[in-house]
């Protein structure tokens, strides 16, 4: 089962969001309960009457598609009380590196592999040779589609080989989908099913 880019960014934040609550009040051990005012706080997830149960229900689906180490600090375990329910719990981590999670079907999750002021050059610097691709005549594009181009430069552009290569390249560096469709000026949608297609 894959982890979509939405849950996957959402995680990340969450993450980062835990991360630096943990560091400043210098402590460990959190469980979920208490984290949720945080973390709504900052809008991070749903609120809730029932102190957290929208958090622990994202925690328990990032554990069936075996993404938990999208936050690293939590760990979990069974419930004395009841063998079918998660008791979660946070701790520092001093490595935010994510593994790449692999089954023999596909990949899991995308792992940013650079800082993003590190993708943000490679990009710019990648700009002379993406405006160098083929270009359709916009005279045949529908009303529609001439809108979605006002976002998305390339969009309904036709894949040349180099483009996907391109494509290859940047998210085996980058790791992250929207920036190679940033680098690609095409929707992410439309990159990330590119990516699995490949």
């Amino acid at each position: 089962m894959k982890i979509s880019h939405e849950e996957f960014q959402k995680a990340r934040r969450i993450s980062k969001a835990i991360q630096e609550h943990l560091e400043q009040i210098n402590d460990d051990g959190l469980r979920s309960t208490d984290l949720y005012p945080i973390l709504a706080r900052k809008k991070l997830i749903e609120k809730d009457k029932n102190n957290g149960s929208q958090f622990r229900k994202f925690l328990r689906q990032l554990k069936e598609k075996n993404a938990l180490n999208l936050i690293p600090q939590c760990k979990f375990q069974h419930s004395s009380r009841n063998p079918k329910h998660f008791e979660w719990h946070f701790y520092r981590t001093t490595n935010n590196i994510v593994e790449n999670e692999t089954n023999n079907e596909t990949k899991n999750i995308i792992t940013p592999k650079l800082p993003e002021d590190e993708i943000n050059v490679l990009i710019e610097k990648a700009q002379e040779y993406v405006e160098g691709f083929p270009k359709k005549d916009d005279t045949k594009l529908t009303l529609p589609q001439i809108e979605t181009r006002k976002l998305y430069e390339r969009a309904y552009e036709n894949w040349s080989n180099n483009e996907i290569r391109l494509m290859n390249r940047a998210f085996e560096a980058f790791g992250r989908i929207d920036k190679v469709a940033e680098l690609l000026k095409r929707q992410p949608s439309v990159v990330r099913k590119k990516i699995e297609m490949e």
